[in-house]
């Protein structure tokens, strides 16, 4: 079946640009991000619905704006800023999660079989982490001249979410974010 031509006027394709300098800085919307060493910001450019079952977050938050978000894509796409030392704590989604490395060094680690697992990537190095795997990022250095690293994340799904994994509750609720109830949720 041959796939159908659509000739959109130039106004409805320019709803379909983001351009990175106009992009909103987001730095709330997941439990972690007001915890020690979980600070970063979302810089999110194609969204999705958000998810709706009870404890799943969506992957970039439910206060990161996309400036395109009309479009049912099957994915989203977000830069996450971060300064070294900074990532998310270990998490699972639903659906596949890809990381590049725009700018820095970042550590991606993984519950492995025998433990934590983990790959240090450079600008460019690409990683994707498979549905049901707990995984986090941390930037480990800025790049030269500058104060955080940069990475594209994204996740497929229309509506893709996050749960944390037991370990990462714990520490919210230790950090009175979520309350001792979570623990046996």
């Amino acid at each position: 079946m041959p796939i159908t031509t659509v000739r959109p006027a130039p106004e409805d394709m320019q709803r379909c640009v983001a351009r990175f300098s106009e992009l909103q800085r987001c730095d709330t919307g997941l439990p972690d991000m007001a915890l020690d060493g979980c600070h970063r910001a979302f810089l999110n450019v194609l969204g999705f619905s958000q998810p709706k079952g009870e404890g799943q977050f969506s992957p970039f938050g439910d206060r990161a704006p996309a400036p395109v978000s009309h479009l049912k894509a099957g994915f989203g796409v977000s830069f996450i800023c971060a300064r070294p030392g900074n990532g998310v704590l270990m998490h699972t989604h639903d659906t596949v999660e890809t990381f590049m490395v725009m700018k820095g060094r970042w550590k991606i680690e993984w519950e492995g079989a025998q433990g934590v697992a983990g790959v240090t990537l450079g600008p460019l190095d690409f990683i994707a982490c498979p549905v049901g795997v707990q995984r986090r990022f941390e930037c480990l250095e800025a790049p030269a001249g500058g104060d955080e690293g940069l990475l594209l994340g994204v996740i497929a799904g229309d509506s893709p979410a996050a749960e944390i994994s037991p370990e990462g509750v714990r520490a919210l609720v230790d950090a009175g974010i979520f309350p001792p109830e979570r623990l046996t949720a």
